[in-house]
C-alpha cells in the first residue's frame, strides 16, 4: 500500500520528461551534493536558485528568506535580476501571500492578480507572466521562507508537475538554510566562546594570586577566592602594601553580570589602586573613587565596596564601606564580630557621598573574613537563598588552622546548600589576618 502511495506522489516528477525519465532524479541528485557542500549562506542560496530555475525550466528563481525578528521576506540571490537586497513585510505581493498563508501560489498571468507588485518590471523593462511560489517551511511548520519560479522558458503556465517540483525543492532547500543557520550560530558561538575565554584570562589575570609574597615580607597572611557566575563578571578583590606596615586590602561587586559589569569591575579596581598609592585613607579612596566613576555614568552602574588599611605593627584596622555586605571579624569558639560601625552608599550613583571611617582592633588569634553577596544569595533549587544567618554559623563552627581551610570550609557549605543548582551571582570571599610580631615590608611605595 505505502509502495503505491509513494508511487503516485512521486509519478508526477519522474514522468515530466519523456525522452529520459530519469532526468529529474538525476538533477535532484545533482542539486543535493551541490546544497551539501555549502555552509555559508549566501553561497547556498545560489546553488539552490541556480538548480531550482534548471530543474522548474524556468526563466527567473528567487529565494526568499524569512526574517522572523523584523517579520519580513529577504533576498540578495535571484536568477536573472541584478539587483541588491529586497526586503518586503510579510503578506506583501504573491510570495507574501505564500508565506503568510502556507500555501503554494500558481499564477499563469501575474499582471491579473491584484497581489502583483508590477513596480519591479516597470522599472527593469522585464514582463512577469506566469509565477509559482511555494512557502518553506522545517520539519517543525516554522516558517524558513519562500521559493519563486518566474516565467516558464516554454511561454506557458506553471502546471501540477512543477508545483510538485517545487514542493519538494521548498522541503528541501528549508532543511538546508537552516542547517546554514545552525552552523553559523554554532561558529558565531565558538567564536563568542573563544573572545569570552580570553577576557575571563585578562579579568583574573588582574587579580592578585601570590598570597604567600605577603606572608614572607610581613606579618600577616590574606588568601582569596573567586568565581563568576558567568564567564566574566563584577566582583574583585585587590591588596597591596602601602609604605612600611601598612597594608591595604579592599573587595568590591558591581551590579549587574557579564562584559558590562567585567568592564566597569576593571576602570573600579584600577582606580582604586591608583587612589589608595597616593597615600589616600580608606574613606578618601571610596570618596575619590566614586567621584570618577559617577562621571558620565549613563547606565547607572554602580559597585558596593568594602576598603580597609591594616597597621601590621599595631594590629589596628581604620575601614570604610561603601554599600557592602559587612565583613566579620572571627575569633575562632564560635565568636565572631561585624565590621559594621560605618556604611555609606554605593559608589558611582551619588557624586558627592562622603564616606565615614571606623577603627577596629585586629590582634590575638582572628581573621578578617569579607565577601560578596553570592555567598550568602547562593540559591538551591528550590530558590531558597543561603543567608546570612547561615554564613555566621559557619562563621561561628570554623577552627581555622589556615585561610585557605576557612575558606573552603565556607565555600563546600555553601555548595552543599545549593546541591547542584546553577550559581546564581559572582562569588567572592578575601580573608586577612595577623600571625605574630611585626615584620617590616620592604620597599613600601
Amino acid at each position: 500500500m505505502m509502495d503505491s502511495i509513494m508511487e503516485e506522489k512521486y509519478r508526477p516528477i519522474c514522468g515530466r520528461y519523456n525522452r529520459c525519465q530519469s532526468y529529474p532524479l538525476h538533477a535532484i541528485i545533482e542539486m543535493s551534493k551541490s546544497v551539501g557542500r555549502e555552509i555559508r549562506l549566501e553561497a547556498l542560496l545560489k546553488v539552490i536558485i541556480e538548480k531550482t530555475a534548471e530543474l522548474m525550466d524556468c526563466h527567473r528563481c528567487t529565494v526568499f528568506v524569512y526574517d522572523e525578528t523584523a517579520g519580513e521576506l529577504w533576498s540578495y540571490v535571484a536568477i536573472g535580476i541584478d539587483s541588491n537586497e529586497i526586503r518586503f513585510p510579510l503578506g506583501a505581493g504573491i510570495a507574501g501571500d505564500s508565506a503568510i498563508n502556507r500555501k503554494k501560489v500558481n499564477i499563469p498571468d501575474a499582471y491579473s492578480d491584484s497581489r502583483f507588485n508590477r513596480e519591479f518590471d516597470a522599472k527593469t523593462g522585464y514582463r512577469t507572466r506566469s509565477v509559482l511560489c511555494c512557502p518553506m517551511v522545517n520539519v517543525e511548520g516554522r516558517l524558513i521562507g519562500v521559493l519563486e519560479a518566474i516565467n516558464k522558458n516554454t511561454g506557458g503556465a506553471f502546471d501540477e508537475e512543477d508545483e510538485a517540483l517545487i514542493e519538494y525543492l521548498a522541503g528541501y532547500s528549508a532543511i538546508a538554510i537552516e542547517r546554514t543557520f545552525l552552523t553559523s550560530r554554532y561558529v558565531e558561538y565558538k567564536k563568542n566562546q573563544e573572545i569570552m575565554g580570553f577576557a575571563r584570562e585578562i579579568q583574573m589575570n588582574m587579580l592578585p594570586v601570590d598570597f604567600k609574597s605577603i606572608s614572607d615580607s610581613s606579618n600577616a597572611e590574606i588568601y582569596a577566592f573567586i568565581s563568576p557566575a558567568t564567564d566574566v563578571g563584577g566582583d574583585f578583590y585587590d591588596y597591596f602594601f602601602v609604605g612600611d606596615n601598612r597594608l591595604c586590602f579592599a573587595i568590591g561587586d558591581v551590579s549587574g553580570k557579564g562584559v558590562p559589569a567585567a568592564l566597569f569591575m576593571a576602570v573600579a579596581k584600577t582606580l582604586f589602586s591608583t587612589i589608595a598609592r597616593d597615600g589616600a585613607t580608606p574613606g578618601q579612596i571610596l570618596y575619590r573613587l566614586n567621584q570618577e566613576l559617577s562621571r558620565a555614568n549613563d547606565m547607572m552602574m554602580f559597585v558596593t565596596m568594602f576598603a580597609g588599611i591594616l597597621d601590621t605593627t599595631t594590629g589596628l584596622l581604620t575601614y570604610s564601606n561603601a554599600g557592602h555586605n559587612s565583613p566579620y571579624v572571627v575569633f575562632g569558639d564560635c565568636k565572631i564580630e561585624k565590621l559594621d560601625a560605618v556604611t555609606g552608599t554605593a559608589i558611582g550613583l551619588m557624586p558627592n557621598s562622603v564616606y565615614e571611617e571606623a577603627v577596629a582592633d585586629i590582634t590575638g588569634h582572628s581573621a578578617i573574613f569579607l565577601y560578596t553577596d553570592g555567598v550568602d544569595e547562593a540559591k538551591d533549587e528550590g530558590g531558597r537563598m543561603f543567608t546570612v544567618a547561615r554564613l555566621e554559623d559557619v562563621l561561628c563552627d570554623i577552627a581555622f588552622d589556615s585561610l585557605k581551610n576557612m575558606v573552603d570550609m565556607v565555600l563546600s557549605e555553601v555548595a552543599g546548600f545549593t546541591a547542584g543548582a546553577p550559581q546564581s551571582d559572582d562569588i567572592t570571599i578575601l580573608t586577612v589576618r595577623l600571625n605574630g610580631g611585626a615584620v617590616s615590608t620592604a620597599g613600601g611605595l
